[in-house]
């Protein structure tokens, strides 16, 4: 029993250093992004890498000593137990159905949750390292256009004929420290591919030994379990219980279903112990790492604060100037609205009085309302009258129509008097005419035919 403890912590650790080295394998992958790499992080990405190689050893070394362990105490176990149990012991194996053992899946599913916990944590400091680099960026955005805007004063002087020369000289050195800083970079970038390789192989011979290792654990337990319910079943042989072989079979059956039980949480409790020892190593290192990265950017972070201290001096300048002007515009607008207020108040006053003097003037043309339809009445009544005794009196009291009249009278005289003068003329040609004709026929009858 304490072989095999001491066999599934050594699984566990070794499981849990390979997962260790993968998860650094995929913090190789995830930053295979081209970035700025500072000397620092290379300085201990290396250390970390050899101390991974030298706990990978360790861990060998611990393997081998701890299975030379376990096949002593299997060969003693052996020796102990006589040939006769080895051959009921094979008969019951093969005799007996064990159940499948799910211990190996428990510990893949903690493995993969584990591994999933590893990867958010090496996301989240990517992501915080990624905000340090944008702050950085943004300083030294900020120092460039301090450079250039100190640069715009020095263009008169740069431009004179001796200008040139002292910036001749600084350019082949910075070509050749940009060189040698591309250099760096691509060193370091196989240094990283090599690293990431070097993970990769690790990881898959720490999984085939962990497979290897689970399997035949699994094999012993079996073998193990056997043997105890074996030398149980010898042990009750002498005292059987009432039911018989069937009850303490049953009986035997229970207690080992609740031993695997009781040691499968001890394994996962193992594995959880074993996962929070990888995780405080981690933080461990993280934190040294953070911790470097920090004091040269506390200075960075300083001066970009001071920056945007001094940005947000001038804003507040100009905000203040701003408000001294809208303050002005406010005790401008206000005594504007004084003023108004004051025309208002009189335009009301006068607007009041108005309107009693329009009520006034209301209520008498009302009453000149009422007396105009009185004597529209009055009128009315006068015209019918009037009328009426035109009607009855005829011409009287009209001179002109009565003057118009006796002019008609006089001249209908004088006409009648005219027609029957030319009446009597008329009777006259007529006589005439008829003693003219009775001659003309006379004088023709005294003509020959």
């Amino acid at each position: 029993g304490a072989s095999r403890a001491r066999a599934r912590g050594t699984r566990g650790g070794g499981r849990g250093g390979g997962r260790r080295r993968g998860g650094g394998g995929g913090g190789a992958r995830e930053e295979e992004v081209p970035s700025q790499v500072s000397l620092q992080q290379v300085t201990a990405g290396k250390e970390e890498a050899a101390a991974a190689r030298g706990a990978e050893r360790e861990g060998q070394v611990e393997e081998e000593e701890e299975s030379e362990a376990s096949e002593a105490s299997e060969e003693g176990l052996e020796a102990r137990v006589p040939r006769k149990d080895e051959d009921e012991l094979r008969n019951l194996d093969e005799g007996l159905v064990l159940e499948p053992y799910d211990w190996s899946e428990e510990v893949q599913k903690q493995q993969e949750q584990q591994l999933r916990a590893e990867l958010l944590e090496q996301y989240r400091a990517l992501v915080v390292e990624r905000g340090r680099y944008q702050r950085y960026n943004i300083y030294l955005q900020h120092k460039i256009f301090e450079a250039l805007r100190k640069k715009k004063g020095v263009e008169a002087a740069a431009e004179a004929p001796g200008g040139d020369r002292g910036a001749e000289p600084e350019a082949p050195e910075k070509e050749q420290a940009y060189l040698r800083h591309l250099a760096v970079l691509e060193d370091l970038r196989k240094q990283e591919a090599d690293d990431l390789r070097w993970y990769h192989h690790e990881l898959d011979q720490l999984k085939l030994q962990c497979q290897e290792k689970v399997s035949r654990v699994d094999k012993e337990w079996r073998r193990f379990q056997a043997l105890k319910k074996q030398v149980v079943m010898q042990a009750m042989g002498s005292c059987w219980m009432r039911g018989g072989r069937q009850v303490a079979l049953r009986e035997v059956e229970q207690i080992q279903a609740l031993e695997d039980k009781k040691e499968k949480e001890m394994s996962a409790v193992r594995l959880e112990n074993v996962q929070l020892k990888q995780s405080l190593v981690h933080f461990e290192t993280r934190m040294r790492t953070q911790e470097d990265l920090t004091e040269g950017l506390l200075l960075i972070d300083f001066e970009q604060l001071k920056i945007e201290n001094q940005t947000f001096n001038e804003k507040v300048e100009e905000r203040n100037e701003e408000l001294l002007k809208l303050r002005s515009k406010v005790t401008n607008n206000v005594q504007i609205i004084t003023h108004v207020k004051e025309k208002l108040h009189f335009v009301d006053i006068e607007n009041m009085c108005k309107k009693a003097e329009l009520m006034d003037i209301e209520a008498q043309v009302a009453q000149k309302r009422d007396i105009l339809t009185k004597t529209k009445q009055a009128r009315d009544g006068l015209r019918l009258d009037n009328i009426r005794l035109n009607q009855k009196c005829g011409l009287l009291g009209k001179e002109s129509l009565l003057r118009d009249m006796e002019e008609k009278v006089d001249r209908t005289e004088v006409l009648n008097q005219r027609l029957a003068s030319l009446k009597h003329h008329h009777a006259g040609l007529v006589l005439s005419c008829k003693g003219v004709k009775q001659k003309i026929r006379e004088a023709k009858a005294f003509l020959p035919s």
